[in-house]
């Protein structure tokens, strides 16, 4: 008796199967509102949909004779190219954010400000670590660059951005220092997000405390946003100013500053960076 038969025949239902549930999926598409089924039935759907992907996603992997697997080099993990980078990154030398105007630089890529300070209670803890307070990235002048020259001076001038904003503030800008690396075009964003996962800096908007250093100033018709974390924390720029109310107090920004710190331990120094990334 041939045991494959029963196998054969049980797949050429499911594909009919298949072909039927799609056929059903293309009628009902065209028609769909979320606003006309209720948030059960969505629910329902969302929940049954998505172990019937998973399900699926497991067979085709036992039944395909190409080996799936997982990709094993990223740049958006802590491993491959983006952690050599982090290596390479962190062995510059900082340099002072005061200093900027007189030393222009070309390059994209990723950068990272750090605080050296002893003026603001709530990053004292930051103070002359491994940790920075904000980590970014600025894209080439051509999407295809090869060379700094050809990428323009993109980091330096989000550098002499943020060092413009933060010098209109209570900060004190000899307070900080910077390390920025010009990197193959293409690749920043990836390093960018690597680099936030690791060090957590609290400026950064993904990390949703004291975001806003980034912010342009809003247009007379949009000044009913609220002011940002980072102008609440640090009051100076004059369009917001004009901004009428906060996203947070300034309280509840310091005690999640401070809770972040107790979470997400501070990087004190290479070595035990070093040895952080060894372990990852």
């Amino acid at each position: 008796m041939n045991k494959s038969a029963p196998l054969s025949a049980g797949l050429d239902q499911t594909l009919k199967q298949i072909a039927a549930l799609r056929h059903q999926l293309d009628q009902f598409a065209p028609d769909f509102k979320a606003s006309e089924i209720s948030a059960a039935t969505r629910e329902k759907f969302v929940e049954k949909t998505g172990a019937l992907m998973a399900d699926l996603q497991r067979v085709r992997e036992q039944i395909s004779t190409v080996r799936f697997g997982s990709i094993g080099i990223t740049l958006g993990r802590s491993d491959g190219i983006a952690k050599f980078f982090a290596f390479s990154f962190v062995n510059q030398e900082k340099r002072n954010l005061s200093g900027l105007a007189d030393a222009p630089f070309y390059g994209a890529g990723v950068y990272a400000i750090y605080y050296h300070g002893k003026s603001h209670q709530a990053y004292q803890p930051l103070s002359g670590t491994e940790t920075p307070i904000y980590v970014g990235k600025a894209d080439p002048a051509k999407a295809y660059a090869e060379t700094v020259e050809d990428q323009g001076q993109a980091l330096y001038v989000r550098l002499r951005e943020h060092a413009k904003n933060i010098a209109k503030t209570d900060l004190h800008l000899d307070d900080f220092r910077y390390r920025a690396a010009a990197i193959q075009s293409g690749m920043q964003a990836a390093v960018e997000d690597f680099m936030i996962r690791l060090f957590q800096p609290i400026w950064n908007k993904e990390i949703r405390i004291c975001y806003g250093i980034g912010k342009h100033g809003d247009s007379a018709t949009t000044r009913a946003n609220k002011r940002s974390p980072w102008d609440t924390l640090h009051p100076g720029r004059k369009w917001a100013a004009h901004t009428t109310e906060d996203q947070m107090a300034r309280g509840e920004i310091e005690t999640k500053i401070k809770a972040h710190f107790e979470q997400n331990p501070i990087i004190p120094d290479t070595k035990r960076l070093f040895k952080l990334l060894s372990l990852e």
